[in-house]
């Protein structure tokens, strides 16, 4: 059984490996000890302060605590304390990086037993401000006998979304039925990709402008 400090050391140590394989140059604050987050990725012009967790239920946790000579003590997060967290899933063996806002919610790592919608691992597996709630309809679950449809859509998907850097890119390279042909997905799928990261597609009639030489560059 792990100790508390070395659930946190393992959490650091999954997650700086995570984000080191998603090409990001990862750093660890060594003036202070008492800086709100644990690390500072940085990629492509951007830096992200992250609080590494451990957390084997799924729940983002939206304080912090610690113990002294005066007892235990507790403080919520404030919204500026870092940007994302980054909770490490031991079932799984997998990092997932929900925004600040996410704190106090639960993100599901196994189908739920009630028809409640629920957050989703695999929606977070990047770095994620938005992203919609799953439903068992989703998974081919049925609630009376919980058998599960082989060919449901979520819970086989093999497809990893591309990064939102990517995604950005890809939007304004070539239309959104392309982009859903090329990774072996729906036109929706595409869609609420573009709708999880905030990514702003062309507008309406942009494709036909620029197959007319229309669009100015």
């Amino acid at each position: 059984m792990h100790h508390t400090k070395d659930k946190g050391d393992l959490a650091a140590a999954k997650v700086i490996a995570d984000l080191v394989e998603k090409e990001y140059s990862v750093f660890v604050p060594v003036v202070t000890e008492h800086a709100p987050f644990d690390l500072i990725a940085y990629k492509d012009g951007k830096c992200y302060r992250i609080q590494a967790k451990y957390n084997s239920n799924g729940i983002v946790k939206n304080k912090t605590s610690w113990a002294d000579k005066n007892g235990s003590h507790d403080r919520k997060y404030q919204p500026d304390d870092f940007d994302f967290y980054a909770v490490y899933l031991p079932n799984l063996g997998k990092v997932v990086y929900p925004s600040i806002k996410f704190g106090g919610c639960s993100i599901n790592t196994q189908l739920p037993n009630s028809p409640t919608p629920f957050y989703w691992w695999q929606d977070f597996t990047d770095f994620t401000e938005e992203a919609p709630k799953r439903t068992y309809k989703e998974f081919g679950v049925d609630l009376t006998t919980r058998k599960v449809n082989p060919d449901a859509r979520i819970h086989t998907r093999k497809v990893e979304r591309p990064s939102k850097e990517e995604l950005e890119k890809l939007v304004w390279e070539k239309p959104t039925a392309q982009i859903a042909r090329d990774f072996g997905v729906s036109d929706k799928a595409v869609e609420k990709w573009c709708k999880t990261y905030g990514v702003a597609k062309p507008p309406r009639g942009y494709w036909v402008k620029k197959a007319h030489g229309k669009v100015e560059k």
